[in-house]
């Protein structure tokens, strides 16, 4: 894809008034890198190859091309364009145990964390989906596996992580 842009002239002097990116191409051997080093962020090359049936060799050029791309900056994994992170706020109802439910959800992939905390919300849940049907699909198993114990949900997304 090519970048677009309109511009506008004034004294002839071009201004660009909005530049568009192409969208990231991330395959699932890309995705299983990332998995790995959500687990284990210091994962040696030679490991991650290991864990996901190619050599180090290949490892190590995809790794470079995420970085050149920006989908892993600084060390730090971007999703940009390959899925989203969203933080799903939960009201429990009376009488139910918050910390065994918390410790349910928290081991369910695509849930990085749980957190109880105050306010209007009993916990919140950090998690990362491939889009928003995965998250759909998350939030139902959540009200699914606890019917009578969610009382509400509000779910923001992350727009950018600093």
């Amino acid at each position: 894809m090519s970048s677009s842009f309109h511009t506008s002239s004034t004294q002839s002097t071009n201004k660009v008034l909005f530049s568009a990116q192409p969208m990231v191409e991330v395959d699932s051997l890309d995705r299983a890198i990332l998995a790995v080093l959500r687990d284990s962020a210091r994962a040696p090359f030679v490991d991650i190859a290991k864990q996901v049936g190619v050599t180090e060799r290949t490892v190590r050029t995809r790794m470079r091309r995420m970085e050149d791309v920006g989908v892993v900056r600084g060390y730090t994994i971007r999703e940009a364009g390959i899925g989203l992170t969203a933080l799903v706020r939960l009201k429990i109802g009376p009488g139910t145990e918050i910390g065994t439910l918390a410790g349910e959800f928290s081991t369910w992939p695509g849930v990085e964390c749980v957190y109880e905390v105050s306010g209007d919300a009993d916990l919140v849940a950090v998690v990362h989906v491939d889009d928003t049907v995965a998250l759909r699909g998350l939030l139902d198993e959540m009200w699914l596996a606890a019917p009578g114990e969610i009382s509400s949900t509000q779910t923001e997304l992350v727009l950018e992580q600093y």
